[in-house]
């Protein structure tokens, strides 16, 4: 979340081994799965993405986010998970590295990670393998493509992509020209509506520190802090006694950062990692990435084993027609922080979130499908302005449907699951017209 000591110049095909210093011959990479001693290049990430989709094809599958970037590239990710292309509604685990394009170390953490669990599950740890029985991770190591490549901090637009996601967004020098308005932020926006994320991670440097909503101490107390502070304070006290856990707004406060959208959209836990050397330690590869993986991969494998923990999610579950198509949908509005508008007036700007995952039935057509609450908190951004302090939840019901894969909708259910329930659906009506009128 804080920007490097300095802003390197840096051309596509390199990226520096250390920030403002001489690096250090290196030494072995005990423990780093891949056995890096240097950062990757673009074409160094994408390779590894695609070495692990290609050699484990039971395990990783690749992502290509929707939208590329202002200069046309494209952002990559990888889904791992045992059995990684079955449609089984396991609960998600999303972790995404270098929203600012200078921050290094984010990256080579997000992507180390992603070979250890394919490493350690391919292998037979039975830790990971159960891990991966449970729950699916998405990692992104690279969200702000351009900005990697220049080695700057901010997108091509000069827009700080963790200051442009919709909610509580303000027109500030660096938050873009309107919220949204940058592909990156779309992106993250669509890995998380349409997925159903119990954990999100973003990774960032250089601080010690994990942070969680809000982003405004106006904003007050999020809903759901206990969660968020317990979670955040087991990660905080893996990586070593100088490293705290707060609300972001008590670091410092902020608006339009991917945390606060990602926890006030979809109830998900939502966390800024940062990770740094000590104070006085030089900012180098060894310092930032081979010093720190061990503690990151516990601090990892702590969210991921959150995320796999059905108190902290809800449950879905029936049974309906082999072959048809379960979507659950939720479409609500959000607003920015009131802003001087172009008629003259101050008011917030409004913005429709809509979440939406599809599932697709089996062979029984039993399914046990893991997602967020129904009951989304209450944020302090309103239609008439900022509201902090909220308590509450609103009711709003998931949308679910019962489709043809042509999408013909032959049952349409509401259904209101809090964390820790199940709640199952009786999907007779769509059993019963599936194969009807069909050749």
């Amino acid at each position: 979340m804080l920007a490097a000591a300095a802003v390197l110049a840096v051309p596509a095909v390199s990226v520096p081994a250390a920030v403002g210093v001489a690096e250090p011959a290196p030494s072995v990479a005990a423990g780093l799965p891949s056995g890096n001693t240097e950062y990757r290049t673009l074409a160094d990430y994408e390779a590894d993405m695609a070495e692990l989709v290609a050699d484990h094809p039971d395990l990783v599958k690749p992502i290509t986010l929707p939208y590329p970037t202002t200069s046309g590239r494209t952002v990559r990710g990888v889904e791992i998970s045992t059995n990684v292309t079955a449609d089984d509604g396991k609960p998600v685990f999303v972790d995404v590295g270098m929203h600012h394009g200078n921050e290094f170390p984010s990256g080579e953490l997000t992507m180390e990670f992603a070979i250890d669990l394919v490493q350690r599950a391919a292998a037979g740890d039975r830790e990971v393998t159960r891990l991966l029985d449970s729950a699916r991770v998405v990692v992104v190591p690279i969200v702000n493509v351009d900005g990697f490549v220049r080695g700057r901090r901010q997108t091509d637009t000069n827009t700080d992509m963790n200051r442009n996601y919709g909610m509580g967004w303000l027109p500030i020098s660096t938050g873009g020209a309107a919220p949204w308005s940058e592909p990156e932020t779309r992106n993250i926006e669509w890995l998380l509506s349409t997925r159903q994320a119990v954990v999100f991670n973003t990774q960032h440097t250089c601080i010690q520190v994990v942070l969680y909503p809000p982003l405004q101490l106006a904003a007050g107390p999020a809903q759901d802090v206990g969660r968020l502070h317990a979670l955040a304070s087991e990660v905080a006290s893996i990586y070593g006694p100088g490293y705290d856990a707060l609300p972001s707004a008590e670091d410092y406060e902020t608006t339009g950062e991917a945390i606060d959208w990602a926890y006030y959209a979809t109830r998900g836990l939502a966390l800024t990692t940062e990770t740094c050397p000590d104070a006085g330690v030089a900012r180098t590869y060894q310092t930032q990435v081979l010093d720190v993986y061990d503690q990151h991969r516990e601090a990892m494998l702590t969210m991921l084993e959150t995320a796999a923990d059905p108190d902290q999610y809800a449950v879905i579950d029936g049974k309906g027609p082999k072959g048809a198509v379960l979507r659950i949908t939720k479409a609500f509005d959000m607003y920015t922080s009131p802003y001087l508008q172009s008629d003259g007036a101050t008011r917030p700007s409004s913005f429709t979130t809509t979440l939406t995952s599809d599932l697709t039935l089996g062979r029984n057509g039993k399914f046990e499908w893991a997602v967020n609450p129904s009951y989304r908190p209450i944020p302090a951004y309103q239609e008439d302005g900022i509201h902090g302090f909220q308590t509450g939840f609103y009711e709003e019901p998931w949308i679910l449907t019962c489709e043809r894969p042509d999408g013909t909708v032959l049952q349409t259910v509401p259904v209101d699951v809090d964390l820790g329930e199940t709640v199952t659906v009786d999907l007779k009506e769509c059993r019963r017209e599936f194969h009807q009128g069909r050749p």
